[in-house]
C-alpha cells in the first residue's frame, strides 16, 4: 500500500461522504487543515457507512469530532439496531504513521465516559443526540464495536493493541463478550473499497474425518473436524464465518457455558451432546490426498458460511482462548454446495435449521413433577401458572409464567450469584443436572405462595424503577436499567421473607415498604458502583465476582443508614 492506495481512497471518500460532512466549526483554520479534518471526518463517516449499514448522509450525521469530542469522532447505530459503533479516524496526507498513544488515551477516555453516561463530557454534537446513544447503551443486548480507522500504512503498534484489548475486556467482556476492537489501517480501509457490498469470502482447508456424501442435489459432504481446527477458523475468520447466519454476529447470542464445561470436564463426549454446525459454501472441492478412504479426506470449501452452529463455533473459540485442551473433542459438520442451487435456497436452509426442532432448556421443565404440582396449586387459588413451551403467558393479574418465577425465585435466594445469572443468562438456571442451579430454585419445598409473592415484588419493583428513569440522568439510570435483578435481589435481602409461604402471614406490610426500599437501594448501589466499580454498568451486573462485592458493601452501607 502506499500514495496510489491513499489517492483511492480520498477519492473514493470525497465521492461519498465527503459532500454530507459538516465542517462549519472550521472556519477559523487554514485552509489546507481544515482540508485535513475534513476528510479525516469524511474517513470517519465512510466506516461507519460501511460497518454500520447507512447511507452516505446518515452516516455523515453521525460524526461528532471537533472540540470537545472527547476523543470520539463518529457515534452511530447500525441500520439493524444490534451494535453501536464508537470510531476514532485520523487522516494522513502523507499515508504514514498509525495511531498515536495520546490519541488512543483520549479515546480510552472517551470511550469510558461515554457508557457511564457522563454526558457533560461531551460536546453538543454528542448531547444533542443523548436520548438515541442513551437507549443503545441501556439495551441489554446491545454489541459495541469500537473502531480505530487511519490512513496510515503502518499498523496499529503491538502496545496500544494490547492496551486497547486491556481496556475492551475489563470494561466490556467480562463474562460476556460485548465489544470488539477493528483497528483500519490504509489496507483495511481500501479492503472497504474493493467491494461495497459483499464481505471477504472465506475458504476452509478442512480434513474431515469419517466422512461421506449425501446422494442428492445441491452436492453436500458430511463428517467430523476436530474442535482445535473449528477454533483455527474462528481465529483467523473471526465472526466473518457468520455473514449470512440468521444472528449475523455471534456476541448477539449468549455464550452457552454448557458447552464450554464439557469441553472442559468430558471433551470425548462434546460430540455425542451438540448437534453441530451447518456450513453453506459456493464450491466444494476434494484433494485427491487419501484418495477413497473415509476415514479422513481433505477438502476445500469456497465462500463458506456457517449458517448454524454459531454458538458452538463461538464456544469452542472462547474455549480456546481460556486454554482448555481441546484435542479429544470432536464436531460434527455438515457442508452444503451452492452450486446448481435454486437462488432460495440459501436462505431456506438458513431460515430452517435456525427454526426446526429447536428443544431450549424450558421445554425440558415440562418433564419436572414439581411444575406439575405449582400448576395444579396455582388452579386451586384460581390463577394460571404457565410452564410448557408454547402456550400463552397469563394476564398479569391472573398468574404468571415460570420464565417470570425462575428470574423472581433466583433474585429471592440469599445467594446473589442466581440473580447475577438471571440477568446474564436465565437458561443456565433451568439446568436440572447436579451442579445445576434448578433444584434450589423449583423443590418440593417451594409453594405456589412463595411464587406469587415473590412474583408480585419483581413486579413492583420493576415498575418503580421504570417510574425513576425520568428523573435519573448520567451513570444513575444505567444502574436502574442494568442493575434490575441486582437490585431486586437486595429488595429481598431487606425484607422479612422466612415467613413468605404462610398465608396468614401479613404479606402486605412488606410489600408497603416497597418504594422506600427501591430510592433507597437505587442510591445506595449508585454510589457504591460509581466509587468501586467504573466501567459499564451493562457488564457490572453479569460478573458474579463483582456482584458479590458490591452487594456486601451495599447491604453494609444500608444498615449503617439505618442503624
Amino acid at each position: 500500500m502506499g500514495l496510489l492506495q491513499l489517492t483511492q481512497i480520498q477519492r473514493r471518500i470525497e465521492e461519498t461522504t465527503f459532500p454530507f460532512v459538516d465542517i462549519s466549526d472550521l472556519t477559523a483554520h487554514g485552509s489546507e487543515q481544515v482540508h485535513v479534518n475534513h476528510l479525516s471526518r469524511a474517513l470517519a463517516a465512510f466506516v461507519v457507512a460501511k460497518r454500520g449499514g447507512l447511507d452516505w448522509e446518515s452516516a455523515s450525521a453521525t460524526v461528532t469530532d471537533g472540540s470537545g469530542d472527547n476523543g470520539i469522532d463518529a457515534i452511530a447505530l447500525t441500520s439493524e439496531g444490534d451494535r453501536l459503533l464508537i470510531v476514532q479516524s485520523k487522516w494522513s496526507q502523507d499515508g504514514r504513521g498509525s495511531l498515536a498513544l495520546d490519541d488512543f488515551l483520549k479515546f480510552r477516555e472517551g470511550i469510558s465516559d461515554l457508557v457511564q453516561l457522563k454526558w457533560e463530557r461531551f460536546n453538543e454534537r454528542v448531547r444533542n443526540r443523548q436520548q438515541e446513544i442513551e437507549g443503545a447503551l441501556l439495551d441489554p443486548k446491545m454489541q459495541i464495536e469500537i473502531i480505530v480507522a487511519h490512513s496510515g500504512v503502518s499498523d496499529c503498534s503491538a502496545d496500544i493493541r494490547e492496551r486497547m484489548e486491556t481496556f475492551r475486556d475489563e470494561t466490556f467482556n467480562t463474562p460476556d463478550e460485548v465489544a470488539s476492537f477493528n483497528y483500519l489501517g490504509q489496507t483495511g480501509i481500501h479492503k472497504l473499497l474493493l467491494d461495497d457490498h459483499q464481505l471477504p469470502k472465506i475458504d476452509l482447508s478442512v480434513e474431515l474425518a469419517d466422512w461421506g456424501q449425501f446422494a442428492g442435489e445441491p452436492v453436500a459432504y458430511y463428517g467430523q473436524v476436530s474442535a482445535a481446527q473449528v477454533a483455527e477458523w474462528h481465529r483467523e475468520h473471526g465472526t466473518l464465518l457468520f455473514s449470512k447466519n440468521v444472528r449475523v454476529v455471534l456476541h448477539n447470542s449468549e455464550v452457552n457455558e454448557t458447552l464450554i464445561d464439557t469441553l472442559r470436564e468430558n471433551p470425548a463426549a462434546f460430540w455425542y451432546y451438540n448437534n453441530g454446525v451447518t456450513i453453506l459454501c459456493e464450491k466444494i472441492s476434494k484433494s485427491p490426498a487419501y484418495g477413497a478412504d473415509r476415514r479422513i479426506g481433505a477438502f476445500t470449501f469456497s465462500g463458506a458460511d456457517v449458517v448454524n452452529g454459531a454458538q458452538t463455533v463461538g464456544s469452542i473459540a472462547k474455549a480456546s482462548r481460556l486454554g482448555i485442551d481441546l484435542s479429544e473433542a470432536k464436531v460434527t459438520v455438515r457442508f452444503i454446495s451452492l452450486e446448481g442451487a435454486e437462488s432460495q435456497f440459501a436462505n431456506s436452509v438458513t431460515r430452517a435449521t435456525n427454526t426446526q426442532n429447536r428443544i431450549t432448556g424450558r421445554d425440558f421443565l415440562a418433564l419436572d413433577p414439581e411444575q406439575s404440582r405449582i400448576k395444579n396449586e396455582f388452579l386451586v387459588e384460581g390463577l394460571v401458572y404457565i410452564y410448557k413451551s408454547g402456550e400463552a403467558d397469563p394476564a398479569p393479574e391472573s398468574g404468571c409464567s415460570v420464565t417470570e418465577a425462575t428470574i423472581a425465585l433466583a433474585c429471592a435466594n440469599p445467594d446473589v450469584n442466581l440473580s447475577t445469572q438471571a440477568k446474564r443468562e436465565i437458561s443456565r438456571l433451568w439446568d436440572t443436572g447436579d451442579r445445576g442451579a434448578y433444584k434450589r430454585l423449583f423443590n418440593p419445598s417451594v409453594t405456589y405462595q412463595r411464587i406469587w409473592r415473590s412474583v408480585g415484588v419483581m413486579r413492583q419493583v420493576e415498575e418503580l424503577l421504570a417510574e425513576t428513569l425520568s428523573s435519573l440522568e448520567g451513570r444513575a439510570r444505567g444502574m436502574a436499567v442494568h442493575g434490575n435483578r441486582f437490585i431486586l435481589h437486595l429488595i429481598f435481602r431487606q425484607l422479612v421473607t422466612k415467613n413468605i409461604d404462610d398465608p396468614r402471614f401479613d404479606w402486605a406490610s412488606q410489600t408497603l415498604q416497597l418504594p422506600e426500599l427501591v430510592a433507597r437501594t437505587l442510591t445506595v448501589v449508585t454510589d457504591v458502583a460509581d466509587a468501586d466499580y467504573p466501567g459499564y454498568p451493562a457488564s457490572l451486573f453479569k460478573n458474579a465476582t463483582k456482584c458479590a462485592g458490591l452487594a456486601g458493601s451495599v447491604l453494609k452501607k444500608l444498615n449503617e443508614n439505618q442503624g
